[in-house]
């Protein structure tokens, strides 16, 4: 793995204009463990290669061994889920999040849980933006009424507003974690405030164009 994983997943990365922080972000990994894969000093397991390799939308082999025709047939052999695509999430200071469907729409069924729920809703604003979520990208959740610590969430209180974030959570106390220095993190005292988790994210479509 080596030889070729470090010199194509750097490739991968840098034809996204990503930097090591942020592909570190979406896999949980610091930016040095991304630059000691990318000058092959050091390899992830098997369960980091099928993130990144779900992220950039190419096979494990070919991340392995650099074969272009497996990278190919990832391309021309992907299954779908359709999924639920609600109102935009904000992932700034807050959205309304519409209870109406406003369409089903295939996503690739590359690392969902064919017996799990997801449902879809596109980023507005960019307080994500380190974690590689930018405004207008297609974001996939798992529904669940909870997540862990340091886990990229949907999460909404009794206004309906909601946010993508990073759920921490400290003394009892719940902070929703932006992803960009120039955001602030939202408090939420659990006891008062209606506060409750929608689901985790699972994947990150870029450029997502779908016509029915």
């Amino acid at each position: 793995m080596k030889t070729q994983f470090g010199t194509i997943v750097k490739q991968l990365r840098e034809k996204k204009g990503m930097d090591q922080k942020q592909l570190g972000e979406i896999v949980g990994v610091s930016d040095k463990t991304v630059s000691s894969w990318e000058i092959n000093r050091t390899e992830p397991k098997m369960g980091i290669v099928q993130q990144l390799a779900d992220y950039f939308g190419v096979s494990t082999d070919y991340l392995i061994k650099g074969n272009q025709d497996d990278a190919i047939y990832k391309t021309v052999n992907i299954e779908y889920t359709s999924v639920p695509l609600y109102d935009s999430i904000c992932c700034g200071n807050g959205g309304f999040v519409d209870e109406n469907i406003i369409d089903m729409i295939p996503v690739p069924s590359k690392g969902l849980n064919p017996r799990a729920e997801y449902f879809a809703q596109y980023a507005k604003g960019e307080s994500m933006k380190d974690a590689g979520i930018n405004d207008g990208d297609l974001l996939i959740f798992e529904r669940t009424d909870k997540v862990d610590d340091g886990v990229i969430g949907c999460f909404c209180d009794e206004d309906n507003v909601a946010t993508c974030k990073k759920y921490k959570e400290l003394n009892g106390i719940v902070m929703l974690q932006p992803m960009n220095i120039e955001f602030e993190p939202i408090i939420i005292d659990p006891l008062k405030d209606n506060f409750r988790c929608l689901g985790r994210l699972k994947k990150v479509i870029k450029d997502f164009d779908w016509e029915d």
